[in-house]
């Protein structure tokens, strides 16, 4: 499976599990509503896409009026919901023509209450590709992901989760084509920690860890499996502020995930009701020709 391709796939897996989340609100609010804008681009390909998501929660989120960011309530409160998304997609791949768009959709059940320090989340997603062609051939890939969280509290801003994700790929080309149909199982487990702290001199700090692995399968192929690490922190200067840095390292057998992902972003509540973001990953990648970029902008209201 060339890099281009599965950089394709794993951009229409993450999209089809979700976008990350956007934001309108009063003293409490029941539902999450926006848009949102990505681009992913490598040497040899790029997907740009667009799309809506929203969310309901089981109960009322309180907006600005408990000591946390704005950002932390659904966290700190415990507060379980179910969201969707629905997003379009253009995949442009050197050398090839791009006959059609592709879509993306999926559905995210969390469960957690506050009585209860247990959390569960199930996802399920869906991507189709844009159909790419030439003068003698067509191809077009489905992704179907599969998302799994089992975790607990063990204070009131700090949770544990065990982690399970699997996403399987299946391309069909028709005609004379220079790389066969393939069948291509990415599967995940991992172990990852989030906690929210106050600091002494003012503001707030979340931090995120998680240790994964992660194992490829192709039909036909060698299984292959790599590691990672994912350290990530958001400053919160303000209630309304986030400013968000991480990085990730993976190393394996697969050599076209090996690298680094350095991660940056800013989301800021204008109102307590209405939010802007911005969020920016760079792969530095192991090999040669095989770093790539990350845009999303979004945003939001609560109500």
């Amino acid at each position: 499976m060339s890099t281009a391709r599965k950089i394709v796939a794993s951009s229409l897996a993450a999209a089809a599990i979700g976008c990350p989340c956007l934001a309108l609100a009063q003293d409490t609010f029941r539902t999450e509503a926006g848009l949102y804008f990505s681009r992913a681009k490598s040497d040899a390909a790029r997907i740009d896409a667009t799309g809506a998501q929203a969310t309901y929660f089981f109960d009322g989120v309180p907006t600005g009026t408990g000591d946390y960011p704005l950002d932390q309530a659904q966290f700190v409160e415990r507060i379980g919901g179910v969201s969707a998304n629905y997003g379009r997609s253009s995949l442009h791949v050197e050398g090839f023509d791009t006959l059609s768009k592709g879509s993306t959709y999926g559905a995210v059940l969390d469960l957690r209450q506050a009585e209860t320090p247990l959390v569960v989340t199930a996802g399920y997603g869906f991507s189709r590709s844009g159909k790419l062609g030439s003068s003698n051939f067509e191809t077009q890939s489905d992704t179907k992901s599969y998302r799994l969280s089992i975790g607990a509290y063990i204070d009131k801003a700090t949770a544990y989760s065990l982690d399970w994700s699997r996403s399987k790929t299946e391309a069909d080309t028709s005609g004379t084509s220079p790389s066969a149909d393939f069948d291509d199982t990415m599967t995940s487990i991992g172990i990852s920690r989030v906690q929210l702290e106050r600091l002494a001199e003012g503001g707030y700090i979340a931090f995120l860890a998680s240790v994964s692995r992660r194992t490829n399968e192709q039909e036909g192929s060698a299984s292959e499996e790599n590691r990672s690490i994912l350290l990530q922190a958001t400053y919160y200067p303000t209630k309304r502020l986030g400013l968000n840095f991480g990085v990730l390292t993976d190393r394996g057998d697969d050599i076209s995930f090996e690298g680094e992902i350095y991660l940056t972003g800013v989301k800021m509540f204008v109102t307590p009701t209405v939010s802007l973001g911005l969020d920016y990953e760079r792969f530095l990648a192991k090999t040669s020709d095989g770093d790539s970029r990350f845009l999303v902008l979004r945003g939001a209201v609560r109500f």
